[in-house]
């Protein structure tokens, strides 16, 4: 999974150094290594890194679950390629409809891809967060993974809060995972993190993560580095990044513009148990709000 890192550790460091060690060229000086060429990673193949990623990834599972409704139509905001939906609708509901929107189209085709088992109760819309139009209205509205923080700016949230009330259910749930920045985090204020995975067709993807925090805006500047290494002969290596800023609002600020859309009560939790937030420590809000 993509984690927010704390601190900028050097053991990663080294251990990343290794991992290059073993795939690349070593030079003598450093005078003669080249310099980084990074090309802008493609829609198409973001998506493919992303299903790499996080296709596996269930731990958010366990928080989200037991607090949804068994009957009625859900709504999953950011779906990507339909981890969440997929699941939710493979459970023994027979009266539940999940539908998940994403705005990215290679994305929700890859969702399409692996929808083999629950069609009848999955549909996918590829719709934008912010301008959400439906004739149905919901039991349940999800936004996981932080995928509220992509909007970057309050306007922009709001606008998206605003519909997720106006197509909630009387008593229905918003549930959301978002970043809030710890002291710790806003302290240190850049921070690194690298992933290793093994690519299907062969070889090795190398994730770099760098993230900036802006104090005056309260947003955090994102670079995410992919080194695909083929580790084949005859296959070059690639190296692709996405620059983007997402909000990095605090605790405070999130529960503010919750309140100012009209939810009368958010719960918040600090992880998937429904442990106690922590401002200090934590960087991951948890929140349940009704209206």
């Amino acid at each position: 999974m993509l984690s927010w890192p704390t601190n900028n550790n050097r053991i990663e460091r080294k251990q990343l150094a290794a991992t290059w060690r073993s795939m690349v060229t070593i030079y003598q000086d450093y005078d003669d290594e080249p310099e980084d060429v990074f090309q802008p990673l493609p829609e198409q193949l973001a998506s493919s890194f992303y299903a790499l990623e996080m296709d596996g990834y269930t731990a958010d599972m366990s928080f989200f679950k037991p607090r949804l409704p068994k009957q009625g139509a859900i709504l999953e905001l950011g779906c990507g390629t339909g981890r969440i939906a997929r699941r939710l609708a493979g459970e023994n509901c027979p009266d539940r409809l999940v539908v998940g929107i994403d705005i990215s189209l290679p994305m929700l085709q890859l969702a399409m891809q692996a929808n083999h088992f629950c069609a009848d109760k999955l549909r996918y819309i590829c719709m934008d967060m912010a301008r959400l139009a439906f004739l149905i209205d919901f039991a349940a509205i999800l936004i996981p993974y932080n995928s509220l923080n992509l909007l970057g700016s309050e306007a922009q949230i709001m606008q998206c809060l605003d519909r997720c009330r106006h197509f909630l259910q009387p008593g229905g749930k918003l549930l959301a995972q978002l970043f809030a920045p710890s002291k710790e985090f806003i302290r240190q204020q850049k921070t690194f993190q690298f992933q290793l995975f093994d690519r299907p067709e062969g070889g090795k993807l190398i994730k770099e993560i760098w993230k900036h925090y802006i104090p005056q805006t309260q947003s955090v500047q994102i670079e995410e580095r992919f080194r695909v290494r083929p580790m084949q002969a005859g296959k070059a290596n690639e190296d692709w990044h996405s620059i983007y800023t997402v909000a990095g609002f605090s605790a405070d600020r999130w529960l503010a513009l919750f309140s100012k859309a009209g939810f009368a009560r958010v719960d918040i939790f600090g992880d998937y148990s429904g442990g106690c937030y922590d401002k200090a420590t934590s960087s991951t809000l948890l929140a349940v709000a009704t209206l």
